[in-house]
């Protein structure tokens, strides 16, 4: 059973975007019309087996918080297929029966899909591109075809960066290329998998190189019997240009790096290279909403999922940034509501990447991933602009973004992110966010408090901010 028929069956429908794909071939994507919501298992298992799995699915539904605002996405990240990568007899990684027991001595995902589906719920699978290692030393005949594995890699290495060593390139120019793509997602189809994390694509230095394995996958899952959400990982920053050039193929595109709950991630990522090279979500978010995402509808912006809850991997370092040892979120509750804001400005895809399990996830943090307030801004939301940055914390101590939103009605949206670790008060003009005229008295509310904003008149805003904190208004009726 398809995503069209289990998903987001109360608030989201469904689009069906005809777009051209390369000369050789017509591409029909799903695109859904709404980010899509819900809960990926990296940041608190790597991948999760059977059973934390299906607890977290059960968290999802048992959270009508969530539930109504649309989060049914439960999506297992990389690991999956094992430590040594389980395979078929045509060479496609399967899952291993270690850590999913009911996929038996087969590999089969379909019983699991079946139970997630019962709850109403998405499936999706993290995956990488190319040829993996066990499929090529095995030489596995590609499914349909007179080839082998062997005779479509190539010598190169699939992302080098990935330290558990994937596979090969794709020779793109041989003619069972696209074959072996297309037995990929027969057997997605089989298991009735609804979406595809394909990772370690989409980078500064990645497009060109996998540019053909997004077309390629996107031809097969549109030619499928199956509804698919693609979704694209980069292991880096993606440019505008990328970020333009692939939206016909995908329905989701990260834009970042891996996001985790240090601040230093939100306002200094780096373009690949990690914190401290100076580019942040901010930056991203900036540029491509005004060149990406305004311009094609249904095309999401990822900015990568939330490290909320409890975190971290068994067995990491607690002092490491990034994956960490199993900890609480640092981020304090005022960041994550301005993270969960800038998010929701770009209509960002939300998934949690944290303990979602019954009772696990902080009631504090339940609540302000499920604010119907933040909900109905994303729905409906136009156009999103950053409309002023002053960043002056080096020296003065102070630090502001502006955003500005328009939407489907006739009141827009305006949220001052404080980009300091000390309560602050700035003072804006209204005409430098682009509200002309100044809203009048009563014409203001703070979405997060869902109360009237006080003392609004004349050309003035007057933002009181908690460190790091955020203040979202719905100015106008």
């Amino acid at each position: 059973m398809g995503v069209s028929e289990l998903s987001f069956r109360e608030s989201i429908c469904w689009l069906v975007l005809v777009v051209a794909a390369t000369p050789i071939t017509q591409a029909a994507l799903l695109k859904p019309a709404v980010p899509p919501r819900g809960w990926n298992s990296y940041d608190a298992w790597g991948a999760s087996n059977e059973s934390i799995t299906l607890e977290s699915a059960q968290g999802l539904v048992e959270n009508q918080l969530l539930i109504d605002s649309g989060y049914t996405v439960v999506t297992i990240d990389a690991g999956w297929f094992g430590s040594s990568v389980a395979i078929d007899e045509y060479g496609r990684p399967i899952p291993v029966n270690t850590m999913y027991p009911s996929v038996g001595t087969t590999g089969d995902f379909k019983p699991m899909t079946d139970k997630l589906h019962a709850m109403n719920l998405t499936f999706g699978l993290w995956y990488m591109a190319g040829v993996p290692k066990p499929s090529f030393e095995a030489n596995s005949p590609i499914k349909g075809t007179q080839y082998t594995v062997r005779d479509i890699a190539t010598n190169t290495t699939y992302c080098p960066r990935w330290d558990k060593g994937w596979g090969y390139e794709v020779d793109h120019a041989h003619p069972a290329a696209q074959a072996w793509y297309n037995s990929l997602v027969e057997l997605w189809s089989e298991w009735g998998i609804d979406l595809i994390k394909l990772d370690c694509v989409n980078a500064e230095d990645e497009l060109y190189a996998h540019r053909e394995d997004i077309i390629s996958l996107s031809t097969a899952m549109s030619q499928s019997s199956n509804d698919f959400i693609f979704s694209l990982s980069p292991g880096g920053f993606a440019n505008v240009s990328q970020m333009a050039e692939l939206r016909p193929y995908v329905s989701m595109a990260r834009a970042t790096d891996d996001f985790w709950d240090t601040w230093s991630y939100y306002m200094d990522s780096g373009g690949g290279g990690g914190a401290g090279s100076g580019f942040s979500h901010w930056d991203a978010a900036r540029d491509l909403v005004t060149v990406v995402r305004n311009q094609a509808p249904t095309f999401w912006i990822d900015l990568d999922m939330l490290p909320f809850g409890r975190i971290g991997h068994p067995g990491q370092h607690c002092s490491e940034v990034g994956v960490g040892c199993a900890r609480n979120s640092r981020y304090t509750l005022d960041e994550s509501k301005s993270i969960l804001t800038l998010w929701s400005l770009v209509q960002s895809p939300l998934l949690c990447g944290g303990d979602v399990r019954g009772g696990q996830l902080p009631p504090d943090i339940s609540a302000a991933l499920g604010h119907q307030g933040l909900h109905r801004m994303t729905l409906e939301i136009q156009t999103a602009t950053e409309a002023l940055r002053m960043n002056n914390t080096a020296t003065t101590g102070d630090g502001y973004i502006v955003w500005r939103a328009t939407t489907t009605n006739t009141h827009q949206y305006v949220a001052v992110f404080n980009l300091v670790p000390a309560t602050k008060s700035y003072s804006i003009r209204w005409l430098d966010i682009g509200i002309v005229p100044p809203p009048s008295s009563g014409s203001v509310e703070d979405v997060w408090t869902g109360e009237p904003l006080p003392h609004v008149g004349g050309g003035t805003l007057t933002a009181s901010l908690e460190p790091h904190g955020v203040l979202l208004l719905q100015v106008g009726n």
